[in-house]
């Protein structure tokens, strides 16, 4: 997705649900939680996407003061977003033209944490995915059609 692109689906999102997203780290709990996607991709490569229709106990936790060099010590991030009512948006990387940095849109569901660990009705969840899932196929395009294959949206694929 382009800027553009993230902006429909914001949108999308956003008749969906009432959402949230949210930065991987910021320097305070507050600033974890923004509005839209900023447009520096630079330090905003991820998000993840909160349907709030989902209860979920945020757990935070800040980045230690040993971590190597860029890590920000002392930011803030949420601990047990793999259990969380989030789907993942990892944003694509327009710089590196070795096209293996392609972003996407994901929901771990049970791999970064077990059935038991879950504590929100997955069944209900899938279908709020599932239907984001829809949108993007509906709306974006292959460059090689595949099961497995990228899926452009019309800002990103004209680039």
């Amino acid at each position: 997705m382009s800027d553009l692109d993230e902006m429909e689906f914001l949108a999308f999102l956003k008749e969906t649900a009432e959402i949230q997203l949210i930065e991987s780290f910021a320097p305070t709990k507050e600033e974890l939680f923004v509005t839209e996607f900023v447009s520096e991709r630079q330090g905003h490569w991820t998000y993840d996407i909160w349907n709030k229709a989902f209860d979920w106990k945020i757990e935070y936790k800040q980045v230690r003061d040993d971590v190597p060099q860029g890590r920000n010590p002392g930011w803030y991030y949420i601990n047990n977003i793999g259990q969380a009512p989030v789907i993942e948006y990892r944003r694509h990387n327009f710089d590196d033209l070795s096209g293996l940095t392609y972003g996407r849109v994901y929901w771990s569901k049970y791999f970064a944490a077990g059935p038991r660990e879950i504590h929100y009705d997955v069944k209900a969840f899938s279908a709020w995915y599932d239907k984001i899932v829809r949108w993007i196929r509906k709306n974006g395009k292959q460059k090689e059609k595949g099961a497995y294959n990228t899926y452009f949206l019309p800002d990103a694929l004209k680039r």
